[in-house]
Parts: structure tokens; sequence; C-alpha cells
């Protein structure tokens, strides 16, 4: 719902490496508006150029401390501590705006993350800003894109119903009889093997 809690669940070893040994030295929330500026900038700048000594990774800590900025001014990064929508099927329409906001920002600072430089990251966002977009993609491996999609939107509904538990395939799998137990165990089995793809490198190898 905001980027605070972006952070706060994601990466979660990483940000709490620098909040404890680099944030928090610095002086974290204690002193005035400056300091706490500084710091904000300081400890996304550096978690940005951990990941490589390249303008893009730099930028992209940039933004996210320019996202992080109106929470910290305004004293709400604290806010969304609870699980979104708790004893509820669904957000209501404040909460998805602002999960779509925090997404689509996320989202634009990683176009930076993967390009190849500044010049490929700008080339990249202009093309997505262009009429191209309101058109329908043609590319070979369609299929298997559509099939895709559909997959990540099945494994998406599973994590929103187990949100509240300690893992997402807790709701849907301990409590049930054992048949459709094993049934749900072999068809992630069988999923894994028919979509597995090419072998691809984890992108943190390289960091």
């Amino acid at each position: 719902r905001d980027i605070a809690e972006f952070w706060r669940r994601w990466h979660i070893s990483l940000s709490t490496w620098f909040r404890d040994y680099l944030y928090i030295p610095l002086g974290g929330s204690r002193g005035g508006t400056l300091m706490k500026v500084r710091n904000t900038f300081i400890i996304f700048i550096v978690s940005g150029f951990w990941h490589g000594a390249n303008w893009t990774f730099i930028t992209w800590g940039a933004l996210n401390a320019i996202y992080f900025l109106p929470l910290l001014l305004t004293r709400s990064n604290r806010k969304n501590l609870e699980t979104v929508a708790q004893g509820k099927l669904l957000p209501n329409l404040k909460e998805v705006s602002f999960m779509l906001l925090t997404f689509l920002l996320t989202v634009f600072a990683w176009i930076f993350f993967r390009a190849e430089n500044i010049g490929h990251a700008i080339s990249y966002i202009s093309e997505i800003l262009s009429p191209s977009l309101f058109s329908l993609p043609k590319f070979t491996g369609m299929y298997d894109a559509l099939i895709s999609i559909i997959l990540v939107g099945v494994f998406v509904l599973i994590e929103w119903l187990g949100r509240e538990g300690q893992y997402a395939i807790e709701r849907l799998g301990l409590n049930r009889k054992r048949p459709i137990r094993y049934i749900m165990y072999y068809a992630i089995v069988i999923a894994i093997f028919l979509f597995w793809g090419e072998e691809q490198q984890f992108i943190y190898f390289q960091f």
C-alpha cells in the first residue's frame, strides 16, 4: 500500500541489514528533518551501489529514496503494518488504488535496475510511453506467454487467499482431505516440469 510497506516485505534480509548497520548508526530518525532525509538517501543509494557500480543501480536507489520521502516527512511510514484487507476477502477501493500506485512506482524503478545503462533505460521508457502501448503485442511464443500469464494469475490468487497464514499454501493444503492434498501436490510438480522453461541464472549471483 506504500513504498515503506513494500520494503518491509521485499528483500527483508538486505533492508534489515542496512537498517541495523547503516541507518541506525547514522542516527536513524532521531535527528531533524534534514538528517532524516540525508539518512534515507544514503541507505537507498548505498543499497543500489551494493548491487553494482553502475549509474543504473544508483538511480534505482535514488528513486526509491524519493518515493519514501513523502511518507517520512508526513510520519506515515509506519502506517500499514497489518495484513491488507485483514479478515476480508477483498480490499477496498482505496487500498487497491494505493497497491496499484506502489506497483507502478516499483516496476518503473526496476527499469533502471535491469537496464544496461541510463540511455537504455530512457529508451525503454520512451517506448513504453509511445502509442504502441495501446496495441496488442505480436511475437513468437504468444501461446507460452498466455500460459505464463494464467499461471502467474493462479499463484497471485493463491498468495492473496493465504496472505494471513505463515505461508500462502498453508490454507489451501493442510486442512484438506488426503486425496485432495495429493492432487494439489502432484499438480504443482507437473506444472514445474511442464513450464520451467530454459535454465536461467539466478539474478543475484551477479552481485
